[in-house]
């Protein structure tokens, strides 16, 4: 199972944390536009020749990618990644979460089905401009929930050619959700993971925090019983939030996987 990292802040200090990763692995880095990502890219690659450097793109307002983001932030977003052709296979992260800014459902509600509809599109082309597609989704304890996330545009159907990466936070789950609820999840994303391997990847943590200022931390021994669980549906590779957060201590506990 291969493991990589998700970076929200690409700092100096945070991108440092690459000195710990001496394995190959993919870096998702946060950035508003594909120029700023490429020049994060062009500062790191050279020395750090084992990693893949990838894009998670912000949009304005939302921050994330849902059908209640501004039209006109998605028509930015999709015309801005669909305006060459890679020349190496670029892997994209394209977190479908529901917008920071909750003023945002009222404004977009009407524009949902035109805003999926976008969304839908551009998963359809992707592979036409050399992209591989990974989309951050929500956990789930079931599938009604997982219907509803399908109907908000933010759980693609495996006819697009993507693989989810389902935001498995322990650490925020079992604060949020309480052990009983967390626990059905666990059981219903492990099965569900299991009967799609190759479709299916998933997303650790929290070891730093992020956007929302208050994720709380995953202990290292934590974190390898999480990669434990992951490595036993089977799946291909895992994302740790966030590279910022890696220490020696998380390494020690990475390395016995």
């Amino acid at each position: 199972m291969k493991i990589n990292f998700f970076e929200e802040y690409p700092t100096e200090e945070n991108m440092a944390k690459l000195d710990l990763v001496d394995w190959e692995a993919t870096i998702l880095v946060a950035a508003p536009s594909l120029k700023e990502f490429e020049s994060i890219r062009t500062t790191y690659r050279q020395k750090y020749s084992h990693i893949t450097f990838g894009w998670w793109p912000t949009i304005p307002g939302s921050y994330w990618v849902s059908c209640f983001a501004n039209p006109s932030d998605l028509d930015r977003l999709f015309s801005e990644i669909t305006s060459k052709v890679q020349e190496e296979t670029l892997p994209l992260l394209i977190d479908l979460e529901l917008p920071i800014k909750k003023s945002l459902y009222a404004i977009n509600f009407l524009n949902m089905h035109k805003n999926k509809k976008k969304i839908n599109s551009f998963f359809n082309s992707a592979p036409d401009f050399n992209l591989k597609i990974y989309t951050a989704e929500y956990p789930t304890p079931n599938n009604l929930f997982l219907r509803l996330w399908r109907f908000f545009g933010i759980s693609p159907l495996f006819s697009f050619k993507h693989t989810k990466l389902v935001m498995y936070y322990s650490s925020m789950g079992i604060k949020s959700l309480g052990k009983s609820i967390w626990s059905k999840v666990s059981q219903f994303e492990k099965k569900f993971a299991s009967m799609n391997q190759s479709r299916v990847g998933f997303g650790l943590g929290t070891i730093a925090i992020g956007v929302l200022g208050d994720e709380p931390i995953l202990s290292p021994e934590d974190l390898y019983k999480d990669l434990c669980w992951a490595q036993e549906s089977g799946i291909k590779e895992v994302f740790v939030f966030r590279l910022g957060g890696l220490n020696e201590s998380y390494i020690s506990k990475i390395k016995k996987i």
